[in-house]
Formats: C-alpha cells, structure tokens, sequence
C-alpha cells in the first residue's frame, strides 16, 4: 500500500482511515466519507484483527456501510508493507465472522439469505472449495 507501512506492532497499529485513503482500490467516493472517522457519523465499523494467513499475526478487517452496500477489505502484512488479500462489495449490512482462520460473510437480501466462506490460498482470500462430504 502506497504511503502505508507496518509499524512494530503490527496491523493493530495502523489507523484504518489512513490506510483506507492510501488503497487504490478503495472507491473515491468512500474516501470521500472518511472525513467523518473517527466520529459519530463514521460508516467505518470497528476494524478486527483476525488471524487469517496463519502465519500468527494479527491481520485487519474493514467494513464500510456505504448507501445501498457494505464494503469489506481484508490486509495482510508482508513485512513492513501492507497489502489487501480480500476486497468485497455486499448488501447492507452484512456480517463478517471467522471461523478458525476462515473469514465468513452472511448476507440477507429480499428475504434470501447467503453466505460465503473465504480461506487462506497462500496469496489472498479467496472462496473456499465447495464441501463435497455431505
């Protein structure tokens, strides 16, 4: 991430609202909405530091209810630099929970619900293989 690197203690230590304004793949128009973090009218959840690379370090998970959709952004850190491993567009609200390192979205829409299950491939987080065993 440009103008971003890891402090010493880790990604816990990294404000979300300036890594959110350095990401180039993050929408103008939700940097835009920033300036109200840390506050009131903040739509920037609280971040989380989950585990999901296994390599024993916290990593950050962003949430952003933007109008008519939540945004979620998954770092890593590799070294001193950052780096997203997950970028996702949702409908509002939507939930984001671990499960051991694996990263869980729930979404409802029109009475319909869906979930996702995001694992560790050694690059980013991408869809878990379908589970064949049922």
């Amino acid at each position: 991430m440009p103008g971003v690197s890891v402090p010493e203690g880790g990604l816990d230590n990294v404000p979300p609202e300036q890594l959110l304004r350095a990401d180039p793949g993050v929408a103008e128009s939700v940097k835009g909405l920033l300036g109200d973090c840390p506050g009131t009218r903040c739509r920037l959840r609280a971040p989380a530091h989950p585990d999901l690379t296994g390599d024993a370090k916290p990593d950050l998970v962003l949430a952003f209810d933007d109008v008519g959709r939540t945004w979620l952004w998954a770092y890593a850190a590799s070294g001193d630099k950052v780096r997203r491993v997950l970028d996702y567009a949702g409908q509002p609200e939507l939930t984001a929970a671990t499960v051991g390192r694996d990263l869980v979205i729930d979404e409802s829409h029109g009475g319909r619900k869906s979930t996702i299950r995001y694992c560790w491939n050694g690059q980013v987080l991408a869809q878990c293989p379908a589970d064949d065993s049922g």
